[in-house]
């Protein structure tokens, strides 16, 4: 099962996830490629500053996090909000393969 954290400040803003466990079925590389389709968008496309950790072997986890999230663009809140509607909708159809959690950073 696909574990995945986002993490988000007390105004709701999203301000780091982490996705654990990605195993072989294609909703996993569905989920993977959403995650990193974001983390390599924020990167490109916008100048917040994040720290992200991976490692592909042992099932697998990605974790990431702003820098300074009181100083985010509206692109990066637009990439991440999209990230967790894709997460979202994936829990949605399978259930039984995604555990999403939220947590809230003081």
């Amino acid at each position: 099962m696909i574990n995945a954290k986002i993490v988000r400040a007390a105004d709701g803003k999203i301000i780091g996830f982490t996705v654990e466990n990605h195993g072989e079925s294609t909703v996993c590389a569905a989920v993977s490629m959403l995650v990193l389709n974001t983390v390599n968008s924020i990167y490109k496309f916008t100048k917040d500053k994040f720290t992200c950790d991976y490692n592909e072997k042992e099932g697998g986890f990605i974790t990431f996090s702003l820098t300074n999230p009181d100083a985010q663009t509206d692109g990066i809140r637009l990439l991440l909000d999209a990230m967790h509607l894709g997460l979202t909708s994936a829990k949605a159809e399978y259930p039984n393969e995604i555990e999403l959690k939220e947590e809230i950073h003081d």
